[in-house]
């Protein structure tokens, strides 16, 4: 899971993909634009000096009316030249053709073609020695009444066209492509995302998805018939895969169910062997494998364990049966079993499977867990028993490693490591938690805790995931 949560930081999701396209998309048409705006207004100069003109005369007849406001505005003598300008004059006229205000040099303009109430707007290139000379007349009606700006330009280059460049880009690229890739977006955000939604729900079931429960499955959606068919394939896929996994898990049972018949037939022919080294090696032997082929079929029926016939089990009672089980073996290995009531409460499940579930937490302590002190079992407080041992501990282990199937310590101590991978099964099939940890003062504490009698689920046994280090 770390390493998937990694991959997922990595990499970015898909409406992030297509929101930074489609600003791509916007980006590139952009572009376009510009190059298109440049390259019609490189072949056409007049365009540009009439374009030059309105902004100039615009300029002029603006500061103009802030300079008459009540207050005053700046002063059209505080007007700079554009860039890319030699030399340049401008006048506003009145409509008895009488200069209002007039700036720069009179030299340029002919006082003869001031406008008539009648002139229109109109813009002249003229070849001069310096370069260009720009003419041109703007007329205005507002409330300082009709007018007119007349402005006269000398000039060398394309510089002076920059401005009139970068007003045609604002206005035939920038004002049109904003609002476009603002509805872009917000079409990514409301269409995009949740057309998207039924991936993420599908991506969510899928994580909860539970090896021991293989009967999950996705929920398929129906607004998207391409998610729809990942999501039935997914299912299909499961299908299999629970087939495989039953098969597997009748397998076991049945292997295991068959080898007892000819394990006891060993059992029966070892002891008729004579007394000595190679029959006491070989009776082991055969106990061990007896033992293993019966924990294969107590895993088996803790993985098909269901609450369907659950009765009230009381666990002080259950635990003192199971001692007066385990005694001859704490006897042999000359361990002291001793049993608390902390107050136990009842819960519901199937007393049988309990049974073998602590049998095993103590087989692990008596053999495994062997110290100066006494097996500690304690039966409470409430749906909670407990099984403490004064050997060497858990180690630096992970506590929830050693409830790994088949997963043992040491590998030359027997066991083939279910035992507690067997416990755990079957107190997650009654709804409860089995946890490990190490104790200060020194050996290991395994605690079984269970829900209260009306919150057991009535729910198939997830699959243990972890086993005992040192036993099986």
């Amino acid at each position: 899971m770390p390493e998937a949560g990694l991959i997922r930081s990595r990499q970015s999701t898909l409406f992030a993909q297509i929101a930074t396209r489609l600003v791509l998309v916007a980006f590139a048409f952009a572009v376009l634009d510009i190059a298109i705006v440049i390259a019609d207004y490189a072949r056409d100069p007049q365009a540009m000096a009439e374009d030059f003109v309105t902004q100039q005369a615009n300029r002029i007849e603006h500061s103009w009316r802030a300079a008459t406001r009540p207050g005053g505005g700046p002063s059209l003598a505080q007007l700079a030249a554009p860039a890319g300008v030699s030399d340049w004059t401008y006048v506003i006229i009145d409509r008895s053709r009488r200069p209002v205000v007039q700036a720069g040099d009179p030299s340029l303009i002919d006082a003869s073609g001031w406008p008539t109430p009648s002139t229109l707007d109109w813009t002249r290139r003229d070849r001069v020695a310096s370069g260009v000379q720009i003419t041109g007349l703007r007329r205005f009606d507002g409330s300082l009444d009709q007018h007119w700006v007349l402005v006269a330009a000398e000039t060398q280059g394309g510089v002076v066209y920059w401005p009139v460049i970068a007003g045609e880009l604002v206005d035939h690229v920038a004002v049109p492509l904003a609002p476009l890739t603002a509805l872009l977006l917000i079409f990514n955000i409301i269409v995009v995302r949740r057309m998207l939604g039924p991936l993420s729900v599908a991506a969510a079931e899928a994580d909860k998805l539970d090896p021991s429960r293989m009967d999950g499955r996705l929920t398929e959606p129906t607004a998207s018939r391409e998610v729809a068919a990942l999501v039935v394939a997914v299912n299909r896929a499961l299908d299999r895969l629970q087939r495989a996994m039953t098969q597997l898990k009748d397998f076991t049972a049945d292997a295991a169910h068959e080898l007892r018949t000819p394990l006891s037939v060993m059992r029966l022919r070892v002891e008729a062997l004579p007394e000595g080294p190679a029959k006491q090696s070989l009776g082991d032997d055969v106990q061990a494998m007896t033992r293993l082929v019966n924990q294969m079929l107590d895993l088996s029926q803790a993985d098909a364990l269901t609450m369907d016939q659950a009765q009230d089990v009381d666990l002080h009672a259950l635990a003192t049966d199971v001692i007066a089980q385990m005694a001859p073996l704490a006897f042999e290995l000359d361990q002291d079993i001793r049993l608390s009531d902390r107050g136990a409460t009842q819960i519901r499940g199937h007393s049988d499977a309990l049974g073998r579930a602590l049998r095993n937490l103590l087989e692990n302590a008596i053999v495994h867990g062997r110290g100066t002190g006494p097996i500690e079992v304690e039966a409470g407080p409430g749906p909670r028993i407990s099984v403490r041992d004064h050997g060497q501990g858990l180690g630096a282990l992970e506590p929830d490693a050693i409830f790994r199937r088949f997963w043992r310590k040491r590998r030359d101590r027997g066991g083939a490591g279910l035992g507690l991978g067997i416990a755990r099964s079957i107190v997650e099939a009654h709804g409860g938690t089995i946890t490990a940890r190490n104790m200060p003062d020194g050996g290991a504490l395994f605690v079984c805790e269970f829900p209260s009698h009306a919150a057991i689920p009535n729910r198939r046994a997830p699959s243990a995931t972890a086993a005992n280090p040192n036993l099986d």
